[in-house]
């Protein structure tokens, strides 16, 4: 009798202790899944490969570099613990933390030299143009890496956060579709067309085990679809919604809605190599024939904020905002432009991603307004992977509306409008903005400040494209999910939401 008493005794204070001291392991244990919607597939998850947006955003998860992106704009550590700068600001130590693939094996110096060479070899990667400041990278022992510049480069430690700078196992093979990564998810399964399933990493180096144990990016091109399943609960998440539908949830006791704005640059992409649009009076007449007021209202139900020029104001410290009267909305001028071009009845193709129904609404618009002028627009909507081959890679297009994901450096930006850039899908060459991109990575302060507002006049002077909007990011989720962080860039931070 007395030795049950003592064992249920025991018993109970054992699963008191449990609870006090394993709350928070139980509580990762009873993790629920989260369902997030996204409109497209991600184009290829090897680091190397990947252009588009929709992939960073869930590579976020999968993947980190030596450093990453905080929600503020600033930059840390991530498989770099730390790292040293030389006084000559051309030789970078990063030291190396202890960190673990998905596939179990050590993260070394090797790994992070191999990934750092691939994405800077032009045969290789479709970014290799952000990474040619660099010299070399060598490996000191298991954990120091150096890169060593060919001269000072300012944007160094911002580009190293972007997808192109992630690290993987230097034998890994395949990475398009099965990638591996030192993040806190590990791809578990994609089936095209339908979902991305990512599990919890739970040897990640923070020792931090997100909530969620199961992630699924449910492929939702059609946002009523996903706002519906978002009412009923089968959806958690919906990032970046079409403001369009912001009404649906604004005001719903069960969700949250999270706006802040994009550093998204939505532009009006002109070819600038195709005959009539080499013509600098033709591109300066569809920038006046642009009335960026009706675009806003008609397309964008009034979240967003005009752009002149190829950066957001969501990068105060850069962003020129003196170039609004540069080129104004006048038809009229528009007109007699063309004219004077000779092209008075000019007949062009607006390729659109269907993917982006702000994109296609706000190429509806804008056509409308351009045949007023004497241009006839026909429309073409393509597939988002018809998109990406067709106008970004071939840059076989006339005209297209995109939107390009803000950075955390505007050197990271503006390079894509240099003449021979691999990014330069408008074919933009101005000797004169190429020069001062040059100039801008070795400058700081008030300098390089001048220097890029320079570079933003010519490039809106001279319509590398004709910039339209930053679009808020409307963020919606269950009322029962915590911890959304909103970043200056494309990215969805699993790790950080609870319940």
């Amino acid at each position: 009798m007395h030795s049950t008493t003592m064992l249920k005794r025991f018993c109970v204070i054992s699963l008191v202790l449990l609870v006090l001291v394993g709350g928070s392991n139980l509580a990762v244990a009873n993790a629920e899944t989260i369902n997030i919607a996204v409109p497209t597939d991600p184009d290829s998850f090897d680091p190397t490969r990947s252009v588009a947006a929709a992939t960073a955003e869930i590579a976020f998860n999968i993947y980190e570099g030596l450093v990453k992106s905080t929600p503020d704009g600033q930059v840390t550590g991530a498989l770099a613990s730390h790292w040293e700068i030389d006084p000559s600001l051309k030789i970078y130590t990063f030291y190396l933390r202890e960190a673990y693939f998905h596939n179990g094996s050590r993260v070394t110096a090797a790994d992070v030299v191999n990934a750092l060479n691939r994405a800077r070899d032009p045969e290789i990667s479709q970014r290799a143009g952000n990474y040619q400041a660099i010299d070399s990278v060598s490996a000191q022992g298991d954990n120091q890496v150096i890169v060593e510049l060919k001269e000072p480069y300012a944007p160094l430690l911002y580009e190293l956060t972007e997808l192109a700078a992630a690290v993987y196992p230097k034998e890994s093979a395949g990475l398009a579709n099965r990638p591996i990564g030192t993040g806190p998810y590990k791809l578990e399964e994609w089936r095209p067309n339908q979902y991305i399933k990512l599990t919890r990493f739970d040897q990640h180096w923070s020792e931090q085990q997100p909530f969620f144990a199961d992630v699924y990016f449910r492929i939702m091109p059609d946002y009523n679809s996903a706002v519906v399943s978002l009412k009923t609960g089968s959806i958690d998440l919906i990032p970046r919604l079409e403001a369009s539908l912001f009404h649906q949830v604004q005001g719903v006791p069960n969700l949250a809605v999270y706006a802040a704005p994009m550093n998204l640059v939505q532009l009006l992409a002109v070819n600038n190599a195709r005959p009539a649009l080499s013509d600098l009076r033709v591109r300066q007449a569809i920038a006046m024939a642009i009335n960026r007021d009706q675009i806003i209202i008609g397309a964008a139900w009034g979240q967003a904020e005009k752009l002149y020029t190829g950066l957001s104001p969501a990068m105060p410290e850069f962003y020129n905002s003196n170039l609004e009267d540069l080129l104004p909305y006048e038809p009229a001028r528009a007109q007699a432009l063309l004219q004077e071009a000779g092209y008075a009845n000019l007949e062009l193709t607006m390729t659109l991603p269907s993917a982006y129904p702000l994109h296609v609404q706000t190429g509806e618009i804008i056509a409308d307004q351009l045949r007023r002028v004497g241009i006839n627009v026909k429309i073409e909507i393509v597939e988002w992977g018809t998109w990406l081959e067709k106008v970004y890679t071939q840059r076989d297009y006339d005209l297209s509306i995109i939107g390009l994901t803000g950075k955390l450096d505007p050197h990271t930006i503006l390079s894509r409008y240099v003449s021979t850039n691999s990014r330069n899908f408008t074919n933009f060459n101005s000797p004169e903005f190429d020069r001062l991109i040059s100039e801008g990575i070795s400058v700081s302060g008030p300098e390089r400040r001048s220097i890029y507002d320079q570079a933003q006049e010519i490039m809106t002077r001279e319509v590398a494209g004709v910039f339209i909007m930053d679009p808020m990011q409307i963020n919606v989720l269950n009322a029962q999910i915590k911890g959304w962080q909103s970043y200056p860039v494309y990215v969805i931070d699993v790790a950080a939401l609870y319940k």
